[in-house]
Protein backbone atom coordinates (compact mmCIF):
# COMPACT_ATOMS: atom_id res chain seq x y z
CA UNK A 1 0.00 0.00 0.00
CA UNK A 2 2.90 2.36 0.72
CA UNK A 3 3.95 2.29 -2.94
CA UNK A 4 0.44 2.91 -4.20
CA UNK A 5 -0.18 5.88 -1.93
CA UNK A 6 3.16 7.63 -2.24
CA UNK A 7 2.01 10.42 -4.55
CA UNK A 8 3.65 13.80 -3.85
CA UNK A 9 1.76 15.88 -1.31
CA UNK A 10 1.18 19.62 -1.20
CA UNK A 11 -0.85 19.94 1.98
CA UNK A 12 -0.11 21.22 5.45
CA UNK A 13 -1.52 21.18 8.98
CA UNK A 14 -2.07 22.99 12.29
CA UNK A 15 -3.14 22.13 15.80
CA UNK A 16 -5.48 24.83 17.07
CA UNK A 17 -4.51 25.84 20.58
CA UNK A 18 -0.90 26.85 21.35
CA UNK A 19 -0.02 28.64 24.60
CA UNK A 20 -0.42 32.46 24.58
CA UNK A 21 -2.35 32.69 21.31
CA UNK A 22 -5.87 31.61 22.27
CA UNK A 23 -7.62 34.69 20.83
CA UNK A 24 -5.93 34.42 17.45
CA UNK A 25 -6.45 30.71 17.41
CA UNK A 26 -10.14 31.13 18.21
CA UNK A 27 -10.49 33.48 15.25
CA UNK A 28 -8.77 30.97 12.97
CA UNK A 29 -10.98 28.24 14.38
CA UNK A 30 -14.13 30.19 13.49
CA UNK A 31 -12.87 30.83 9.96
CA UNK A 32 -12.01 27.19 9.34
CA UNK A 33 -14.78 25.40 11.23
CA UNK A 34 -17.05 25.08 8.22
CA UNK A 35 -14.19 23.89 6.01
CA UNK A 36 -12.49 21.42 8.31
CA UNK A 37 -15.36 18.94 8.50
CA UNK A 38 -15.95 18.71 4.75
CA UNK A 39 -12.27 18.71 3.77
CA UNK A 40 -10.95 15.98 6.08
CA UNK A 41 -11.27 13.16 3.57
CA UNK A 42 -9.65 15.30 0.87
CA UNK A 43 -6.21 15.71 2.46
CA UNK A 44 -3.76 13.17 1.10
CA UNK A 45 -2.19 12.30 4.44
CA UNK A 46 -5.59 12.58 6.04
CA UNK A 47 -6.81 9.83 3.73
CA UNK A 48 -4.06 7.53 4.95
CA UNK A 49 -4.90 8.40 8.56
CA UNK A 50 -8.56 7.72 7.95
CA UNK A 51 -7.77 4.39 6.32
CA UNK A 52 -5.58 3.26 9.23
CA UNK A 53 -8.08 4.40 11.83
CA UNK A 54 -10.92 2.66 10.05
CA UNK A 55 -9.12 -0.61 9.42
CA UNK A 56 -7.06 -1.18 12.56
CA UNK A 57 -8.38 0.83 15.52
CA UNK A 58 -11.54 -1.22 15.95
CA UNK A 59 -13.32 -2.53 19.00
CA UNK A 60 -11.87 -5.99 18.36
CA UNK A 61 -8.36 -4.61 18.30
CA UNK A 62 -9.00 -2.60 21.47
CA UNK A 63 -10.10 -5.71 23.41
CA UNK A 64 -7.28 -7.86 22.06
CA UNK A 65 -4.48 -5.34 22.74
CA UNK A 66 -5.73 -5.04 26.32
CA UNK A 67 -5.41 -8.81 26.70
CA UNK A 68 -1.87 -8.91 25.32
CA UNK A 69 -0.69 -5.86 27.28
CA UNK A 70 -0.28 -3.31 24.44
CA UNK A 71 -3.41 -1.23 24.95
CA UNK A 72 -1.56 1.80 26.34
CA UNK A 73 0.80 2.07 23.37
CA UNK A 74 -1.96 1.53 20.79
CA UNK A 75 -4.24 4.08 22.48
CA UNK A 76 -1.46 6.68 22.40
CA UNK A 77 -0.90 6.05 18.71
CA UNK A 78 -4.63 6.31 18.00
CA UNK A 79 -4.88 9.57 19.95
CA UNK A 80 -1.95 11.06 18.06
CA UNK A 81 -3.36 10.00 14.71
CA UNK A 82 -6.85 11.33 15.44
CA UNK A 83 -5.22 14.62 16.39
CA UNK A 84 -3.27 14.49 13.13
CA UNK A 85 -6.51 13.89 11.22
CA UNK A 86 -8.00 17.17 12.48
CA UNK A 87 -4.74 18.98 11.82
CA UNK A 88 -4.59 17.79 8.22
CA UNK A 89 -8.20 18.71 7.60
CA UNK A 90 -7.39 22.32 8.46
CA UNK A 91 -4.39 22.19 6.13
CA UNK A 92 -6.38 20.89 3.17
CA UNK A 93 -9.18 23.38 3.64
CA UNK A 94 -6.66 26.23 3.41
CA UNK A 95 -5.00 24.99 0.17
CA UNK A 96 -1.60 26.27 1.26
CA UNK A 97 1.19 26.35 -1.32
CA UNK A 98 4.41 26.22 0.70
CA UNK A 99 7.32 24.08 -0.53
CA UNK A 100 9.20 23.54 2.77
CA UNK A 101 5.91 22.86 4.53
CA UNK A 102 5.05 20.25 1.90
CA UNK A 103 8.41 18.56 2.52
CA UNK A 104 7.67 18.40 6.25
CA UNK A 105 4.33 16.84 5.48
CA UNK A 106 6.05 14.24 3.32
CA UNK A 107 8.02 13.26 6.43
CA UNK A 108 4.79 12.97 8.38
CA UNK A 109 3.37 10.85 5.59
CA UNK A 110 6.27 8.40 5.89
CA UNK A 111 5.66 8.16 9.63
CA UNK A 112 2.02 7.36 8.96
CA UNK A 113 3.04 4.57 6.62
CA UNK A 114 5.29 3.25 9.41
CA UNK A 115 2.26 3.36 11.70
CA UNK A 116 0.25 1.42 9.15
CA UNK A 117 3.00 -1.20 8.89
CA UNK A 118 3.21 -1.80 12.62
CA UNK A 119 -0.58 -1.91 13.03
CA UNK A 120 -0.83 -4.31 10.09
CA UNK A 121 1.70 -6.58 11.77
CA UNK A 122 -0.17 -6.39 15.05
CA UNK A 123 -3.40 -7.25 13.25
CA UNK A 124 -1.61 -10.26 11.73
CA UNK A 125 -0.87 -11.64 15.22
CA UNK A 126 -4.45 -10.98 16.30
CA UNK A 127 -5.82 -12.89 13.31
CA UNK A 128 -3.29 -15.67 13.82
CA UNK A 129 -4.51 -16.19 17.37
CA UNK A 130 -8.11 -16.01 16.21
CA UNK A 131 -7.51 -18.73 13.61
CA UNK A 132 -5.77 -20.93 16.19
CA UNK A 133 -8.55 -20.34 18.73
CA UNK A 134 -6.42 -18.22 21.04
CA UNK A 135 -8.69 -15.64 22.55
CA UNK A 136 -12.44 -15.38 22.65
CA UNK A 137 -12.56 -11.66 22.05
CA UNK A 138 -11.31 -11.98 18.51
CA UNK A 139 -13.94 -14.44 17.43
CA UNK A 140 -16.73 -11.93 17.11
CA UNK A 141 -17.67 -10.94 13.59
CA UNK A 142 -19.15 -7.61 14.55
CA UNK A 143 -17.39 -4.27 14.71
CA UNK A 144 -18.31 -2.56 18.01
CA UNK A 145 -17.30 0.81 16.64
CA UNK A 146 -19.33 0.50 13.47
CA UNK A 147 -18.18 1.26 9.96
CA UNK A 148 -18.60 4.00 7.40
CA UNK A 149 -19.20 1.32 4.74
CA UNK A 150 -22.88 1.29 3.94
CA UNK A 151 -23.62 -1.47 1.45
CA UNK A 152 -23.33 -5.22 1.33
CA UNK A 153 -21.27 -4.89 -1.83
CA UNK A 154 -18.72 -2.75 -0.04
CA UNK A 155 -18.59 -5.15 2.89
CA UNK A 156 -18.00 -8.03 0.51
CA UNK A 157 -15.19 -6.34 -1.38
CA UNK A 158 -13.61 -5.13 1.85
CA UNK A 159 -13.58 -8.70 3.18
CA UNK A 160 -12.07 -9.91 -0.07
CA UNK A 161 -9.41 -7.20 0.05
CA UNK A 162 -8.59 -7.85 3.71
CA UNK A 163 -8.46 -11.57 3.08
CA UNK A 164 -6.06 -11.13 0.17
CA UNK A 165 -3.82 -8.81 2.16
CA UNK A 166 -3.61 -11.15 5.11
CA UNK A 167 -3.14 -14.23 2.95
CA UNK A 168 -0.17 -12.50 1.35
CA UNK A 169 1.06 -11.54 4.79
CA UNK A 170 0.70 -15.09 6.03
CA UNK A 171 2.62 -16.44 3.06
CA UNK A 172 5.48 -13.98 3.36
CA UNK A 173 5.73 -14.19 7.12
CA UNK A 174 5.04 -17.91 7.42
CA UNK A 175 8.63 -19.07 7.27
CA UNK A 176 9.75 -16.47 9.79
CA UNK A 177 6.95 -17.31 12.22
CA UNK A 178 7.19 -21.09 11.95
CA UNK A 179 9.74 -21.62 14.69
CA UNK A 180 7.87 -19.24 17.01
CA UNK A 181 4.61 -21.11 16.44
CA UNK A 182 6.28 -24.42 17.19
CA UNK A 183 7.66 -23.02 20.44
CA UNK A 184 4.36 -21.47 21.54
CA UNK A 185 1.89 -24.34 21.89
CA UNK A 186 -0.16 -22.78 24.69
CA UNK A 187 -3.67 -21.48 24.13
CA UNK A 188 -3.18 -18.05 25.75
CA UNK A 189 -3.46 -14.55 24.31
CA UNK A 190 0.06 -13.62 25.49
CA UNK A 191 2.45 -12.55 22.74
CA UNK A 192 6.05 -13.76 22.94
CA UNK A 193 8.10 -11.22 24.89
CA UNK A 194 10.42 -10.38 21.98
CA UNK A 195 7.53 -9.58 19.63
CA UNK A 196 5.65 -7.57 22.21
CA UNK A 197 8.78 -5.59 23.14
CA UNK A 198 9.60 -4.87 19.48
CA UNK A 199 6.09 -3.64 18.64
CA UNK A 200 5.87 -1.54 21.80
CA UNK A 201 9.22 0.08 21.00
CA UNK A 202 8.27 0.84 17.40
CA UNK A 203 4.89 2.34 18.35
CA UNK A 204 6.49 4.58 20.98
CA UNK A 205 9.10 5.77 18.47
CA UNK A 206 6.41 6.62 15.92
CA UNK A 207 4.33 8.50 18.51
CA UNK A 208 7.32 10.53 19.67
CA UNK A 209 8.38 11.38 16.12
CA UNK A 210 4.84 12.36 15.14
CA UNK A 211 4.78 14.78 18.06
CA UNK A 212 8.21 16.26 17.38
CA UNK A 213 7.65 16.59 13.61
CA UNK A 214 4.17 18.00 14.05
CA UNK A 215 5.04 20.92 16.32
CA UNK A 216 7.07 23.01 13.82
CA UNK A 217 4.49 22.32 11.12
CA UNK A 218 1.75 23.68 13.38
CA UNK A 219 3.47 27.03 13.91
CA UNK A 220 4.17 27.60 10.21
CA UNK A 221 0.68 26.59 9.22
CA UNK A 222 -0.91 28.98 11.71
CA UNK A 223 0.94 31.90 10.09
CA UNK A 224 -0.04 30.71 6.61
CA UNK A 225 -3.72 30.48 7.55
CA UNK A 226 -3.68 33.95 9.11
CA UNK A 227 -2.04 35.32 5.96
CA UNK A 228 -4.69 33.77 3.75
CA UNK A 229 -7.52 35.09 5.92
CA UNK A 230 -6.09 38.58 5.54
CA UNK A 231 -5.82 38.33 1.74
CA UNK A 232 -8.65 39.87 -0.31
CA UNK A 233 -10.75 37.42 -2.25
CA UNK A 234 -10.55 38.10 -6.01
CA UNK A 235 -12.84 35.57 -7.52
CA UNK A 236 -14.54 35.89 -10.87
CA UNK A 237 -15.83 32.37 -10.81
CA UNK A 238 -18.74 31.08 -12.77
CA UNK A 239 -20.23 27.70 -11.88
CA UNK A 240 -19.61 24.96 -14.40
CA UNK A 241 -22.57 23.28 -16.00
CA UNK A 242 -23.17 19.86 -14.56
CA UNK A 243 -22.02 16.90 -16.58
CA UNK A 244 -24.66 16.08 -19.21
CA UNK A 245 -23.12 12.98 -20.80
CA UNK A 246 -20.49 10.38 -19.99
CA UNK A 247 -17.90 12.08 -22.22
CA UNK A 248 -17.25 15.64 -23.33
CA UNK A 249 -18.79 16.46 -26.71
CA UNK A 250 -15.61 18.17 -27.91
CA UNK A 251 -14.01 14.72 -28.12
CA UNK A 252 -16.03 14.22 -31.30
CA UNK A 253 -14.39 17.21 -33.02
CA UNK A 254 -10.89 17.04 -34.45
CA UNK A 255 -9.04 20.34 -34.73
CA UNK A 256 -6.63 21.26 -37.49
CA UNK A 257 -6.14 17.86 -39.12
CA UNK A 258 -8.25 18.08 -42.28
CA UNK A 259 -5.32 18.45 -44.69
CA UNK A 260 -3.36 15.64 -43.06
CA UNK A 261 -6.43 13.41 -43.07
CA UNK A 262 -6.98 14.00 -46.79
CA UNK A 263 -3.31 13.34 -47.58
CA UNK A 264 -3.32 10.02 -45.69
CA UNK A 265 -6.59 8.92 -47.32
CA UNK A 266 -5.11 9.61 -50.74
CA UNK A 267 -2.02 7.56 -49.92
CA UNK A 268 -4.15 4.67 -48.65
CA UNK A 269 -6.61 4.56 -51.54
CA UNK A 270 -4.49 5.28 -54.61
CA UNK A 271 -2.67 1.93 -54.60
CA UNK A 272 -3.85 -0.74 -57.06
CA UNK A 273 -0.99 -3.17 -56.59
CA UNK A 274 -1.39 -6.71 -55.36
CA UNK A 275 1.43 -6.13 -52.90
CA UNK A 276 0.56 -5.22 -49.32
CA UNK A 277 1.39 -1.57 -48.62
CA UNK A 278 2.51 -0.27 -45.20
CA UNK A 279 2.21 3.46 -44.43
CA UNK A 280 3.98 4.48 -41.18
CA UNK A 281 2.80 7.57 -39.30
CA UNK A 282 5.38 9.00 -36.88
CA UNK A 283 5.10 11.62 -34.13
CA UNK A 284 5.96 12.32 -30.49
CA UNK A 285 3.75 11.10 -27.67
CA UNK A 286 0.46 12.96 -27.28
CA UNK A 287 0.70 14.75 -30.63
CA UNK A 288 -2.51 13.13 -31.88
CA UNK A 289 -1.40 10.16 -34.00
CA UNK A 290 -4.22 7.92 -32.74
CA UNK A 291 -6.83 10.68 -33.06
CA UNK A 292 -5.75 11.33 -36.65
CA UNK A 293 -5.81 7.60 -37.42
CA UNK A 294 -9.39 7.38 -36.08
CA UNK A 295 -10.27 10.45 -38.14
CA UNK A 296 -9.07 8.58 -41.23
CA UNK A 297 -10.51 5.19 -40.21
CA UNK A 298 -14.07 6.53 -39.87
CA UNK A 299 -14.03 8.69 -43.00
CA UNK A 300 -16.68 7.69 -45.53
CA UNK A 301 -14.09 7.55 -48.34
CA UNK A 302 -12.22 4.83 -46.44
CA UNK A 303 -15.44 2.91 -45.72
CA UNK A 304 -16.37 3.03 -49.41
CA UNK A 305 -12.93 2.01 -50.68
CA UNK A 306 -12.14 -0.96 -48.42
CA UNK A 307 -14.20 -4.13 -48.04
CA UNK A 308 -12.86 -4.71 -44.54
CA UNK A 309 -11.38 -2.50 -41.82
CA UNK A 310 -9.50 -3.74 -38.75
CA UNK A 311 -8.08 -1.75 -35.82
CA UNK A 312 -5.52 -3.38 -33.52
CA UNK A 313 -3.62 -1.67 -30.71
CA UNK A 314 -0.09 -3.09 -30.61
CA UNK A 315 1.59 -1.12 -27.79
CA UNK A 316 4.94 -2.24 -26.38
CA UNK A 317 4.18 -5.96 -26.27
CA UNK A 318 4.53 -7.17 -29.85
CA UNK A 319 3.25 -10.75 -30.09
CA UNK A 320 2.28 -12.03 -33.53
CA UNK A 321 -0.01 -14.73 -32.11
CA UNK A 322 -1.98 -12.32 -29.91
CA UNK A 323 -2.24 -9.75 -32.71
CA UNK A 324 -3.47 -12.41 -35.16
CA UNK A 325 -6.03 -13.47 -32.57
CA UNK A 326 -7.28 -9.88 -32.31
CA UNK A 327 -7.59 -9.55 -36.09
CA UNK A 328 -9.48 -12.83 -36.24
CA UNK A 329 -11.91 -11.66 -33.58
CA UNK A 330 -12.59 -8.50 -35.60
CA UNK A 331 -13.55 -10.38 -38.78
CA UNK A 332 -15.41 -13.33 -37.22
CA UNK A 333 -18.94 -13.30 -35.88
CA UNK A 334 -18.30 -16.35 -33.68
CA UNK A 335 -15.44 -14.89 -31.64
CA UNK A 336 -15.61 -17.49 -28.89
CA UNK A 337 -14.98 -20.28 -31.37
CA UNK A 338 -11.36 -19.22 -31.83
CA UNK A 339 -10.42 -18.50 -28.22
CA UNK A 340 -8.78 -21.88 -27.66
CA UNK A 341 -6.70 -22.04 -30.83
CA UNK A 342 -3.06 -22.23 -29.75
CA UNK A 343 -1.17 -22.84 -33.00
CA UNK A 344 -0.10 -19.69 -34.87
CA UNK A 345 -0.32 -21.61 -38.17
CA UNK A 346 -3.95 -22.55 -37.53
CA UNK A 347 -4.79 -18.99 -36.52
CA UNK A 348 -3.21 -17.57 -39.65
CA UNK A 349 -4.87 -20.12 -41.92
CA UNK A 350 -8.26 -19.25 -40.38
CA UNK A 351 -7.59 -15.51 -40.74
CA UNK A 352 -6.52 -15.98 -44.37
CA UNK A 353 -9.79 -17.78 -45.12
CA UNK A 354 -11.78 -14.87 -43.64
CA UNK A 355 -9.99 -12.04 -45.46
CA UNK A 356 -9.32 -13.81 -48.77
CA UNK A 357 -10.17 -11.68 -51.83
CA UNK A 358 -11.21 -8.74 -49.62
CA UNK A 359 -9.47 -5.38 -49.88
CA UNK A 360 -8.69 -4.48 -46.28
CA UNK A 361 -7.26 -1.64 -44.21
CA UNK A 362 -5.46 -2.68 -41.04
CA UNK A 363 -4.55 0.00 -38.52
CA UNK A 364 -1.74 -1.02 -36.15
CA UNK A 365 -1.77 1.63 -33.47
CA UNK A 366 1.21 2.48 -31.25
CA UNK A 367 3.96 0.19 -32.53
CA UNK A 368 7.27 -0.04 -30.66
CA UNK A 369 8.98 -3.19 -31.90
CA UNK A 370 11.93 -2.23 -34.13
CA UNK A 371 14.30 -5.19 -33.64
CA UNK A 372 12.46 -8.43 -34.37
CA UNK A 373 12.01 -8.38 -38.13
CA UNK A 374 11.09 -12.07 -38.09
CA UNK A 375 8.09 -11.42 -35.80
CA UNK A 376 6.89 -8.69 -38.17
CA UNK A 377 7.23 -11.02 -41.18
CA UNK A 378 5.25 -13.74 -39.37
CA UNK A 379 2.46 -11.29 -38.61
CA UNK A 380 2.20 -10.30 -42.29
CA UNK A 381 2.21 -13.88 -43.61
CA UNK A 382 -1.59 -14.35 -43.92
CA UNK A 383 -2.09 -10.73 -45.02
CA UNK A 384 0.27 -10.63 -48.00
CA UNK A 385 -1.44 -13.24 -50.14
CA UNK A 386 -5.15 -12.62 -49.79
CA UNK A 387 -5.66 -12.27 -53.59
CA UNK A 388 -6.98 -8.68 -53.49
CA UNK A 389 -5.40 -5.49 -54.81
CA UNK A 390 -4.90 -2.29 -52.81
CA UNK A 391 -4.68 -3.76 -49.28
CA UNK A 392 -3.00 -1.36 -46.85
CA UNK A 393 -1.63 -1.16 -43.32
CA UNK A 394 -1.55 2.18 -41.48
CA UNK A 395 0.84 2.00 -38.50
CA UNK A 396 1.31 4.70 -35.86
CA UNK A 397 4.55 4.94 -33.88
CA UNK A 398 6.76 7.34 -31.96
CA UNK A 399 9.92 5.78 -33.40
CA UNK A 400 11.49 6.49 -36.77
CA UNK A 401 13.30 3.14 -36.47
CA UNK A 402 9.94 1.34 -36.54
CA UNK A 403 8.94 3.27 -39.66
CA UNK A 404 12.18 2.25 -41.38
CA UNK A 405 11.65 -1.42 -40.53
CA UNK A 406 8.04 -1.77 -41.64
CA UNK A 407 7.36 0.96 -44.21
CA UNK A 408 6.87 0.25 -47.92
CA UNK A 409 6.11 3.93 -48.64
CA UNK A 410 7.56 7.11 -47.15
CA UNK A 411 6.46 7.83 -43.60
CA UNK A 412 4.01 10.60 -42.70
CA UNK A 413 5.22 12.95 -39.97
CA UNK A 414 2.63 14.21 -37.47
CA UNK A 415 3.46 17.52 -35.79
CA UNK A 416 1.77 19.69 -33.19
CA UNK A 417 -1.17 21.87 -34.17
CA UNK A 418 -0.57 25.38 -35.43
CA UNK A 419 -1.17 28.22 -32.98
CA UNK A 420 -4.66 29.13 -34.20
CA UNK A 421 -6.08 25.60 -34.24
CA UNK A 422 -4.37 24.73 -30.99
CA UNK A 423 -5.94 27.69 -29.21
CA UNK A 424 -9.38 26.58 -30.42
CA UNK A 425 -8.77 23.11 -28.96
CA UNK A 426 -7.32 24.44 -25.71
CA UNK A 427 -10.16 26.93 -25.33
CA UNK A 428 -12.77 24.22 -25.93
CA UNK A 429 -11.40 22.26 -22.97
CA UNK A 430 -10.69 25.21 -20.69
CA UNK A 431 -14.06 26.97 -21.09
CA UNK A 432 -16.34 23.97 -21.58
CA UNK A 433 -19.64 24.56 -19.77
CA UNK A 434 -18.76 28.21 -19.00
CA UNK A 435 -18.98 29.81 -22.43
CA UNK A 436 -19.74 33.26 -21.00
CA UNK A 437 -16.24 33.40 -19.54
CA UNK A 438 -14.64 32.90 -22.96
CA UNK A 439 -14.81 36.64 -23.54
CA UNK A 440 -13.12 37.48 -20.24
CA UNK A 441 -9.90 39.26 -21.36
CA UNK A 442 -7.98 38.38 -18.19
CA UNK A 443 -8.72 34.66 -18.48
CA UNK A 444 -8.00 34.78 -22.21
CA UNK A 445 -4.59 36.29 -21.50
CA UNK A 446 -3.71 33.70 -18.85
CA UNK A 447 -4.97 30.86 -21.05
CA UNK A 448 -2.97 31.96 -24.10
CA UNK A 449 0.17 32.32 -22.00
CA UNK A 450 -0.17 28.74 -20.77
CA UNK A 451 -1.24 27.36 -24.16
CA UNK A 452 1.78 28.85 -25.91
CA UNK A 453 4.14 26.71 -23.81
CA UNK A 454 2.37 23.44 -24.76
CA UNK A 455 3.95 23.41 -28.24
CA UNK A 456 0.77 22.42 -30.02
CA UNK A 457 0.48 19.05 -28.26
CA UNK A 458 -3.23 18.05 -28.18
CA UNK A 459 -2.90 15.70 -25.17
CA UNK A 460 -1.28 18.51 -23.19
CA UNK A 461 -4.11 20.83 -24.28
CA UNK A 462 -6.67 18.35 -23.05
CA UNK A 463 -4.93 17.77 -19.73
CA UNK A 464 -4.14 21.39 -18.80
CA UNK A 465 -7.33 22.76 -20.36
CA UNK A 466 -9.40 20.36 -18.26
CA UNK A 467 -7.39 21.44 -15.20
CA UNK A 468 -8.34 25.07 -15.79
CA UNK A 469 -11.94 24.07 -16.47
CA UNK A 470 -12.34 22.69 -12.94
CA UNK A 471 -12.76 26.25 -11.68
CA UNK A 472 -13.12 28.97 -14.31
CA UNK A 473 -12.06 31.82 -12.06
CA UNK A 474 -9.29 34.39 -11.94
CA UNK A 475 -8.02 33.02 -8.62
CA UNK A 476 -7.69 29.41 -9.82
CA UNK A 477 -6.21 30.30 -13.21
CA UNK A 478 -3.60 32.58 -11.67
CA UNK A 479 -2.65 29.84 -9.22
CA UNK A 480 -2.20 27.40 -12.13
CA UNK A 481 -0.20 30.01 -14.05
CA UNK A 482 2.09 30.63 -11.08
CA UNK A 483 2.85 26.94 -10.65
CA UNK A 484 3.15 26.58 -14.40
CA UNK A 485 6.08 29.00 -14.48
CA UNK A 486 7.85 26.92 -11.85
CA UNK A 487 7.28 23.75 -13.91
CA UNK A 488 8.74 25.23 -17.10
CA UNK A 489 11.89 26.25 -15.28
CA UNK A 490 12.65 22.58 -14.63
CA UNK A 491 10.97 20.45 -17.28
CA UNK A 492 8.57 21.04 -20.17
CA UNK A 493 8.40 17.38 -21.19
CA UNK A 494 4.91 16.03 -21.92
CA UNK A 495 5.00 13.66 -18.93
CA UNK A 496 5.89 16.56 -16.63
CA UNK A 497 2.94 18.50 -18.04
CA UNK A 498 0.56 15.60 -17.39
CA UNK A 499 1.99 15.21 -13.89
CA UNK A 500 1.27 18.91 -13.35
CA UNK A 501 -2.44 18.24 -13.93
CA UNK A 502 -2.29 15.15 -11.71
CA UNK A 503 -1.00 17.26 -8.80
CA UNK A 504 -4.27 19.20 -8.79
CA UNK A 505 -6.45 16.08 -8.56
CA UNK A 506 -8.37 15.50 -5.32
CA UNK A 507 -6.62 12.82 -3.32
CA UNK A 508 -9.33 10.17 -3.78
CA UNK A 509 -9.00 10.50 -7.55
CA UNK A 510 -5.21 10.30 -7.28
CA UNK A 511 -5.52 6.90 -5.64
CA UNK A 512 -8.08 5.66 -8.18
CA UNK A 513 -5.90 6.83 -11.08
CA UNK A 514 -2.60 5.45 -9.76
CA UNK A 515 -4.29 2.10 -9.02
CA UNK A 516 -4.85 1.65 -12.77
CA UNK A 517 -1.09 1.33 -13.31
CA UNK A 518 -1.54 -2.29 -12.20
CA UNK A 519 -3.27 -3.02 -15.52
CA UNK A 520 -1.39 -3.37 -18.82
CA UNK A 521 -1.23 -0.55 -21.34
CA UNK A 522 -4.26 -0.20 -23.61
CA UNK A 523 -6.39 -2.26 -21.24
CA UNK A 524 -10.10 -1.87 -21.89
CA UNK A 525 -11.73 -1.06 -18.57
CA UNK A 526 -15.34 -1.91 -17.87
CA UNK A 527 -16.75 0.90 -15.77
CA UNK A 528 -18.63 -1.36 -13.33
CA UNK A 529 -15.64 -3.65 -12.74
CA UNK A 530 -13.23 -0.75 -12.26
CA UNK A 531 -15.53 0.93 -9.74
CA UNK A 532 -15.88 -2.34 -7.80
CA UNK A 533 -12.09 -2.69 -7.77
CA UNK A 534 -11.76 0.81 -6.31
CA UNK A 535 -14.40 -0.03 -3.71
CA UNK A 536 -12.53 -3.20 -2.76
CA UNK A 537 -9.42 -1.11 -2.09
CA UNK A 538 -11.42 1.31 0.11
CA UNK A 539 -10.76 4.21 -2.30
CA UNK A 540 -14.44 5.11 -2.65
CA UNK A 541 -15.76 6.93 0.37
CA UNK A 542 -19.32 7.01 1.70
CA UNK A 543 -20.43 10.60 1.08
CA UNK A 544 -24.18 10.75 1.60
CA UNK A 545 -26.97 8.51 2.85
CA UNK A 546 -28.91 8.62 -0.42
CA UNK A 547 -26.08 7.55 -2.73
CA UNK A 548 -24.67 4.04 -3.03
CA UNK A 549 -20.91 3.53 -3.17
CA UNK A 550 -21.23 2.31 -6.75
CA UNK A 551 -22.82 5.64 -7.71
CA UNK A 552 -20.06 7.58 -5.97
CA UNK A 553 -17.41 5.45 -7.67
CA UNK A 554 -19.03 6.04 -11.06
CA UNK A 555 -18.85 9.78 -10.37
CA UNK A 556 -15.13 9.37 -9.66
CA UNK A 557 -14.73 7.71 -13.07
CA UNK A 558 -16.78 10.42 -14.79
CA UNK A 559 -14.54 13.06 -13.21
CA UNK A 560 -11.39 11.32 -14.47
CA UNK A 561 -12.92 11.25 -17.96
CA UNK A 562 -13.92 14.92 -17.78
CA UNK A 563 -10.44 15.89 -16.60
CA UNK A 564 -8.64 14.03 -19.35
CA UNK A 565 -7.20 11.04 -17.48
CA UNK A 566 -9.48 8.48 -19.19
CA UNK A 567 -11.27 8.29 -22.52
CA UNK A 568 -14.66 6.69 -22.95
CA UNK A 569 -14.79 4.62 -26.13
CA UNK A 570 -18.16 3.00 -26.84
CA UNK A 571 -18.91 0.73 -23.85
CA UNK A 572 -15.50 0.80 -22.18
CA UNK A 573 -12.79 3.13 -20.92
CA UNK A 574 -9.18 3.41 -22.04
CA UNK A 575 -6.13 5.27 -20.79
CA UNK A 576 -3.71 6.97 -23.16
CA UNK A 577 -0.33 5.23 -23.03
CA UNK A 578 1.29 8.42 -21.71
CA UNK A 579 -1.35 8.57 -18.98
CA UNK A 580 -0.45 4.98 -18.15
CA UNK A 581 3.21 6.02 -17.94
CA UNK A 582 2.15 8.78 -15.55
CA UNK A 583 0.12 6.34 -13.42
CA UNK A 584 3.17 4.07 -13.12
CA UNK A 585 5.34 7.03 -12.18
CA UNK A 586 3.10 8.40 -9.43
CA UNK A 587 2.29 4.98 -7.96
Amino acid sequence: MRALLSAPLKYSAVTIGSRGSSKIVHMVHLELMGLVVTAAAEAAIGWVVQSILGNFFTGQMQVWTREVGLSEEVEELETEMRSMQMVLAAAESSKIDNGPLAESLDELKELLYDAEDVMDELDYYRLQQQIEGKGSSSASCTNPEGSFVSSSTTSYFQRVSNGMNHNIGLAMRGKKRKSEEEEDQTHSTVLPFEIKHDISKRINEIVNRLRSRGQPVQGVLLLEILRQIAMPKQSQSEPRKSRQTTSLPIEHKVYGRDAERDNIIELLTKGKSGDLGVLPKVGVGGVGKTTLARFVYHDQRIKDHFDLRMWVCVSDNFNEKNLTHEMLELVCKDRQGYKNIISLDVLQKTLWDKIRRKRFLLVLDDMWEDRDRSGWDKLLAPLKYNEANGCMILATTRMASVARMIGTVSKVEVYGLDETEFWLLFKAWAFFGTENQERNPTLQSIGKHIAKALKGNPLAARSVGALLNRNVSFEHWRKVQYRWKSLLEHDDDILAILNFSYEFLPVHLKHCFSYCSLFPKDHKFTGENLVHAWISQNYVKFECHTKRLEETGKQYLDNLVDWGFFEEVESHYVMHDLMHDLAEKVS
